[in-house]
């Protein structure tokens, strides 16, 4: 009852967000979702003094950055399971790289099926949903067949007429640049889709609903030789922190499988080593930001930038080398901090931030009330239009992340043995290992992120961290409380 008051809220709201929000079908506003994967917060309107991220930054001039999002895993398909139903990892039970969200709830809408069952056109491109080449489960939720082309594998670059490369061409470098057009990579033919389709689109009566998911900057870093040549080796800065956390527990990490291999027979990065893979992740950045650049400019030659929600996320963030740690399934802030963009016409201010605590479970309900949609029941997050309206609005007091140790589990594992929570307030970064089975706390940290914002001394343990503690232990408490198994129509 308490979530349908607030979809009749959201509905009435619709008609004060100004002329992007309107009551018939046909005057809704279009969506454009692109999901970029691993993208941390190394660009230009987060900061970045180095990264070269022009179309990025230019959508951050038309809509709100916000600067303390955070994904609820950081890791591929626990965390795209978790936004595209707006739900957290417990809710769905779903931590692993093996669990699929409609193998296991197939009644589940997520955003682009509740769209499509409200009058849009619901489309999904590149690595949108996280599934194998075989698991199809999730396309039924679409107007078309999902179109996804490729993924990261050491043949990423390919000819432009999708044939694999020769087999001397092939090559196991996690690092590799060739002066080949961008078309000879997976989301530049996902870029190409998207703009045939968008076009196609503007024919159509109905609103539209279009993800586009890009695989960089995941390794391996192969990508045409021009997106390399934007940087200088000499500018990519050295790694800071490069020590773990002073006091960390050794369950806060893992062991790097991601960029050095399996433990058995892993690489070992000498500084030359750990500056060509930092220098390959921007290059890989550069080059997927390019492509959303081709997406904005089509958004703009067919008109529909003044009628088009966009929306820019990174799946989870990334360590290249801080805190001794390579790749992501930390609770750090590298990996659980991820970019938001939204850029919604006539709602959020041009060119605004915002430091207001948000969620990647929040674009569910965010989105349904920009376009005037009823929220489904029993949605986990909160929509950030308030934020959107008033930068310096408060929608959640905390954010929560989580993480499972292992950090990777196959087989016959079929759940953690520990798991990690972490919840992010105005000041502190909490986090707690604990025992799956009994939910006893084996670990702790604790992390003042207003004097300490890279997070460098754990302060658990400490008398100043006793006075902080029980309370936000409470507060985490309560939040993983709050996730509770969806509710499935009968």
């Amino acid at each position: 009852m308490k979530r349908t008051c607030l979809s009749i809220a959201f509905i009435a709201s619709a008609f004060v967000l100004g002329s992007a929000i309107t009551a018939t079908a046909a005057e809704r506003p279009n969506v454009l979702f692109v999901i970029f994967d691993d993208l941390n917060n190394r660009l230009g309107c987060y900061g970045d003094q180095v990264a070269k991220s022009p179309n990025l930054d230019r959508l951050a001039a038309r809509g709100m950055v916000f600067e303390r999002a955070y994904c609820q895993q950081p890791i591929c398909n626990p965390s795209r399971a978790s936004f595209l139903s707006g739900r957290r990892p417990d809710s769905l039970g779903i931590w692993s790289m093996t669990t699929f969200l409609h193998d296991r709830f197939p009644d589940l809408p997520t955003i682009p099926q509740w769209f499509k069952q409200h009058g849009y056109t619901a489309m999904s491109m590149g690595k949108v949903f996280h599934h194998s080449r075989t698991n199809k489960a999730d396309f039924h939720t679409l107007s078309i067949p999902d179109r996804r082309t490729g993924g990261p594998t050491k043949d990423e670059i390919i000819l432009a007429d999708g044939a694999a490369l020769p087999p001397n061409l092939a090559t196991d470098r996690l690092c590799e640049n060739r002066v080949v057009p961008d078309d000879a990579c997976y989301d530049a033919v996902t870029a190409n889709l998207a703009m045939a389709e968008l076009r196609a689109l503007t024919k159509k009566k109905e609103p539209f609903f279009l993800a586009i998911g890009f695989f960089k900057p995941h390794a391996p870093y192969k990508i045409p030789k021009r997106y390399w040549d934007l940087y200088q080796r000499e500018e990519i800065p050295a790694i800071e922190p490069a020590a773990r956390p002073r006091n960390a527990p050794d369950i806060a990490f893992h062991a790097n499988h991601e960029i050095l291999g399996e433990p058995n027979n892993q690489r070992t990065l000498d500084e030359v080593a750990q500056r060509e893979i930092r220098h390959g992740y921007y290059a890989a950045m550069s080059f997927a930001d390019a492509q959303l650049g081709r997406l904005l400019d089509e958004l703009d030659r067919l008109k529909l930038a003044d009628n088009t929600i966009v929306v820019v996320i990174g799946d989870n963030g990334f360590h290249l080398g801080e805190h001794d740690t390579w790749g992501k399934m930390t609770l750090f802030g590298w990996d659980s901090r991820v970019p938001l963009i939204i850029a919604a016409p006539r709602v959020s201010k041009a060119g605004s931030k915002t430091r207001a605590l948000s969620e990647l479970i929040d674009i569910y309900p965010t989105l349904t009330q920009l376009c005037g949609l009823p929220v489904p029941d029993g949605l986990d997050g909160m929509s950030l239009v308030p934020v959107l309206k008033e930068p310096n609005a408060t929608v959640k007091t905390a954010a929560l992340s989580q993480h499972p140790r292992p950090a990777l589990y196959w087989g016959s594992q079929k759940e953690p043995n520990v798991m990690g929570y972490s919840i992010r307030t105005d000041r502190w970064c909490y986090n707690e290992w604990r025992d799956f089975k009994t939910g006893r706390v084996v670990e702790q940290e604790l992390y003042d992120e207003k004097t300490d914002p890279a997070e460098t001394v754990n302060l658990a343990g400490t008398v100043e961290a006793a006075s902080h503690i029980p309370a936000l232990a409470a507060q985490l408490d309560a939040m993983v409380k709050s996730a509770k198994p969806p509710k499935l129509p009968p």
